[in-house]
């Protein structure tokens, strides 16, 4: 009779999680990089973001069960969004912005935008440079937070619609659609602030 394997221990699961978790560090240091509020980022290390996600991937892990390598990524990529949420939120409980629970840094995310909408007659001035990235900040204060998650997971951390939507407890579907909607706002406040820059020529 053939021998079988045994069965595994808590040990190695907790190997296999310790392995897994440091293929992704540096992917998962980068997120929490990005998404960090240059106002807490003397205050909140992310390091220490990615230490106490290992500590609460460690109690999760024996009761998530098997999965594929890519769902193991995203399963960590949340549990690490999720911890740098509720680090930000503790910091931030006298700043007055703390109504907005998902921290995106705002010059990165307008950034982003500008890049998403483009522009074919991108504004010669400062002012007018200015005046649009105002434009898209309204634009983007007006989207929700998941339409803005799902725009920032998109082209930022490189996360598929199916990624995206399993971080953010969505059908595939409901995300593609929410993203390109997200996306047509986002353009039509370039429209209206290219109108009204030729206006005031």
């Amino acid at each position: 009779m053939p021998e079988r394997d045994p069965p595994p221990t808590a040990d190695s699961d907790a190997d296999r999680l310790a392995s897994l978790f440091e293929t992704h560090r540096q992917r998962l240091r980068a997120m929490v990089q990005r998404r960090l509020d240059p106002r807490l980022a003397a205050r909140i290390c992310a390091d220490d973001v990615l230490q106490e996600a290992f500590f609460l991937a460690q109690r999760k892990w024996l009761a998530r069960g098997p999965g594929s390598a890519a769902g193991e990524f995203v399963w960590l990529y949340g549990i690490a969004r999720d911890k740098l949420i509720e680090m930000c939120r503790r910091e931030m409980r006298e700043i007055r912005d703390v109504r907005r629970g998902i921290p995106l840094p705002e010059d990165s995310s307008v950034d982003l935008a500008e890049r998403l909408i483009g522009s074919d007659t991108p504004p010669s001035s400062a002012a007018a440079r200015s005046e649009r990235r105002e434009r898209i900040r309204e634009a983007l204060a007006q989207l929700k937070d998941t339409d803005r998650e799902i725009l920032w997971m998109k082209h930022y951390d490189e996360l598929t619609f199916r990624e995206a939507a399993t971080v953010l407890g969505l059908k595939e579907d409901a995300a593609t659609l929410r993203y390109f909607r997200a996306l047509e706002r986002l353009k039509r406040a370039l429209v209206q602030d290219n109108i009204r820059s030729e206006s005031d020529v």
